[in-house]
């Protein structure tokens, strides 16, 4: 299979297959080759590994992950620092060479190399932990399970999703072995936000914070 169909970035929750069985309407134009055949065109001729870089730069990175920080942190008066978004250290890490961006047996190999002695070897060697959180075991249970089943059944979003086709995606999510809950989530927060500002049906109950300093 060619890189082009076998990587498209992290962020893809559905196949076309998935979509085209929720959806009521699927367009073949809104697949991830027409999404993603323009930036693959910049990088015909690359090295595989930079082609997938190049990709997420472009996509996921900018249009996801680099901005999940930031919205954490202003929602919540935080402030933060994102280093390696220097445009120097990005300047010197777009010149590293393969070999240096990872081996066979680790990821980031440069990076670990140059903090060798610096940060403790258990922390340094240890394996990728990402910011999980265990929604696949919350839709399942007793914690999100009901709620998701009523956020759908509430849903005014017909004309757009097939409800029972989702509806029953959330009991084979439950009763296993396939794990749903990336695209059960991507549903249920459309139809939250569908909820919230089309249909003025949700009125968010948002407190106050309470801070222990006043001017």
């Amino acid at each position: 299979m060619p890189l082009e169909e076998r990587y498209y970035g992290n962020a893809r929750s559905f196949n076309d297959a998935q979509l085209r069985s929720v959806l009521r309407e699927f367009r073949p134009e809104w697949t991830h080759q027409d999404m993603t055949a323009p930036i693959y065109a910049q990088s015909a001729g690359w090295d595989p590994v930079v082609r997938m870089q190049h990709l997420d730069l472009f996509t996921w990175l900018r249009g996801d992950i680099l901005v999940k920080a930031d919205k954490m942190t202003m929602a919540n008066s935080l402030e933060l620092r994102v280093p390696f978004l220097d445009s120097e250290v990005f300047r010197v890490a777009s010149q590293v060479p393969l070999d240096q961006k990872i081996t066979k047996q680790t990821t980031k190999y440069a990076l670990r190399q140059a903090l060798e002695g610096i940060v403790p070897p258990h922390v340094l060697h240890r394996a990728k932990l990402g910011f999980p959180v265990p929604m696949r075991h919350w839709l399942a249970g007793t914690e999100l399970f009901d709620w998701a089943h009523q956020v759908i059944t509430e849903s005014q979003t017909d004309h757009i999703l097939d409800k029972a086709a989702i509806t029953k995606m959330l009991h084979a999510h439950r009763e296993g072995p396939i794990d749903h809950s990336r695209r059960l989530w991507t549903l249920l927060v459309f139809m939250i936000w569908h909820g919230i500002f089309v249909e003025k049906r949700i009125v968010p109950q948002i407190q106050e914070p309470a801070y222990p300093v006043e001017l």
